[in-house]
């Protein structure tokens, strides 16, 4: 082994040999990190630019698009490392429940979907930085989507807009919240999952596969690393295809029809389309419950790190119903939807 270093003590001396195979993980946990460590580094240097002010944000951001070197490109990589760490945290989650790794693990689930929640809020507080037209009203939809949350809804909602209305003191609490407060809690947050992960003997797996060993170093590092440069390149070669969009500055006076929140909070406006009461405050609560609870009322007796047991098959058609329930909604909010927010067809 050698000398031990700094990545040594991340890992536990030996893994299984079941964990290195792709399809066991699908490497999700290590594509995280590499999208938020993208996601980091092209912030502070945005953060170098950027002023958070409503008679400046936007030329700030066409000056960095436009006229900085590499400054559109470093601001697509923010743009689509964001988007992305928010599917690739879904698809983990969605990985760790249908193989029943949150056995034994409950308060680590409960990490990541802490998580999960800092990415979303991440991504909305990020929303309204350009402060152009689309990003102005998507944050104003979103923010009255709080209204619908029962206790904490208004209050959320007054923290995110200091006030009742979108206005400069909503840019500077999102730019604060974003740049700042954000980031540290995710430090932490992460900081206890990979620690929890260490102190558990590492990836969750049934009995039996304890008996194949190997060392961490070098198996499970080329493993990482080849994630690692895949999700990279992944990046990069979406940063190609997609820009990170700007419209016209923000005006309050003429709403685009429809306005929509952003997109990974759109099946949630078209759940409130069709019911306030249900939609905006029984189903989210009760999907908020379900995750949170659910290695708590599991008992189901397979062992954790198996896909698709047989005892757990309840389990996970309902989980798969609410994932499809869900997408649905968001397809539909997000393409189906016209003015007046009309069904309509698209193609």
């Amino acid at each position: 082994m050698g000398q031990r270093n700094f990545f040594d003590h991340l890992h536990a001396p030996s893994i299984r040999r079941k964990a290195l195979h792709p399809l066991t993980t699908l490497g999700m946990g290590i594509a995280c990190l590499t999208a938020l460590l993208v996601l980091v580094l092209t912030g502070l240097t945005l953060f170098l630019y950027y002023i958070p002010d409503q008679h400046e944000a936007y030329e700030r951001i066409l000056h960095i698009t436009t006229t900085l070197r590499f400054g559109g490109f470093v601001r697509d990589l923010h743009y689509v490392s964001g988007n992305l760490l928010v599917i690739l945290a879904a698809l983990h989650l969605v990985r760790i429940f249908l193989m029943g790794s949150y056995k034994g693990r409950r308060l680590n689930w409960l990490y990541g979907l802490g998580l999960f929640v800092l990415i979303l809020f991440g991504n909305f507080t990020g929303y309204l930085l350009p402060w152009d037209q689309i990003s102005y009203w998507a944050i104003k939809v979103g923010a009255s989507l709080a209204d619908y949350f029962p206790l904490l809804g208004p209050w959320l909602k007054a923290v995110i807009l200091g006030g009742h209305d979108v206005g400069p003191e909503t840019l500077l609490r999102s730019f604060a919240l974003h740049a700042g407060g954000v980031p540290v809690l995710m430090m932490v947050l992460v900081s206890l999952h990979l620690w929890r992960v260490r102190k558990d003997g590492g990836l969750a797996l049934p009995p039996e596969d304890d008996r194949e060993r190997l060392p961490v170093r070098p198996w499970l590092y080329r493993a990482e690393a080849m994630v690692f440069f895949f999700t990279l390149a992944l990046i990069v070669g979406l940063t190609l295809i997609f820009d990170a969009p700007i419209y016209e500055r923000a005006n309050p006076s003429h709403p685009p029809n429809p306005a929509k929140s952003p997109w990974y909070f759109i099946g949630f406006q078209e759940m409130v389309g069709y019911s306030a009461l249900f939609g905006g405050v029984v189903a989210p609560a009760l999907i908020g419950l379900f995750m949170v609870l659910a290695p708590f009322a599991d008992r189901s007796r397979s062992a954790a790190g198996r896909w698709f047991a047989p005892d757990r098959r309840g389990w996970n058609l309902l989980f798969i119903l609410l994932l499809l329930s869900q997408l649905v909604f968001l397809v539909l909010g997000q393409w189906f939807r016209g003015k007046n927010w009309a069904l309509i067809w698209p193609f």
